[in-house]
């Protein structure tokens, strides 16, 4: 909450407690492997690579262009990574941050 304050996800985009958004062109997976498990999960490609500046100056990743963010459940939290990579993220060890929330 103190990086990115509220969320709203959809299938389309990641919006911002600021009003920061950032759009998926895509779905490019719908599993993920999360410490060498597989989980169902949504892989969305960013369409418009960036690391905004979100709550206290922070930004969502602070090592590069976000390029692609992964979504899953776990016991009632929703978590979300980012990474910054050129090919498609396969397991969260690839992530540069990842966030969880309650629902």
């Amino acid at each position: 909450m103190s990086v990115t304050g509220d969320i709203q996800f959809d299938d389309f985009s990641i919006t911002f407690e600021n009003g920061k958004t950032l759009n998926f062109s895509g779905l490019v997976a719908d599993t993920f492997i999360v410490d060498g498990q597989e989980v169902p999960a949504s892989v969305y490609q960013v369409s418009h690579p960036g690391d905004p500046v979100l709550e206290n100056d922070n930004r969502l990743c602070g090592s590069g262009a976000v390029t692609y963010i992964a979504n899953w459940d776990d016991n009632g939290r929703s978590l979300v990574a980012v990474f910054t990579g050129d090919e498609a993220p396969s397991s969260n060890e690839e992530m540069c941050a990842s966030y969880t929330y309650e629902q």
